[in-house]
């Protein structure tokens, strides 16, 4: 009885296992379908040729990725000051504000060289352009996913919805 109950427990957990890997690779892959109607959508909104994209698509990904490690460095700040907020005082609170704002601009001074960047490659027209087609595609994939059918978990278009044009 016991060697059956070791070898359940053993089953289950290996089961949970394996549940984990395929919930995180079906992560991986929507996020991976989710940046290639991104570069779809934003290399159609700015008509750019080939030889543009290639030129065009290093930057901003090189770009993204700042943004992105300066937001979760940013983050750690603040999950630090969260998590010992009983031992905080004003002071505390004074610099984390201060460290934010400080946050904020040191993005938009990333986001500033970097259309700087893009602007000298492709006019500073189709930079402007970009910002509106990045907010036009965050606005798709929020409707997008508030239209999803909740029921089964999975995100994807509901009767009647649109997908990315």
């Amino acid at each position: 009885m016991k060697h059956l109950l070791i070898v359940c427990l053993m089953m289950s957990s290996f089961t949970l296992l394996a549940q984990e890997t395929t919930k995180k690779n079906e992560k991986k892959q929507r996020t991976a379908r989710i940046e290639q109607a991104k570069v779809a959508f934003i290399s159609k909104k700015l008509e750019l040729s080939t030889e543009e994209a290639e030129a065009f698509w290093p930057i901003y990904n090189e770009m993204q990725a700042e943004i992105k490690a300066h937001r979760k460095s940013m983050k750690a700040d603040l999950k630090a000051l969260k998590t010992d907020s009983l031992n905080q005082n004003d002071r505390s609170y004074q610099n984390a504000l201060n460290s934010r704002h400080d946050g904020a601009i040191k993005g938009l001074d990333i986001k500033k060289e970097y259309s700087q960047k893009i602007g000298e490659l492709l006019g500073y027209k189709k930079v402007f352009e970009l910002g509106d087609a990045e907010i036009a595609f965050k606005k798709q994939l929020m409707n997008r996913m508030k239209n999803a059918p909740s029921g089964r978990g999975k995100p994807g278009p509901s009767k009647g919805s649109q997908r990315f044009k």
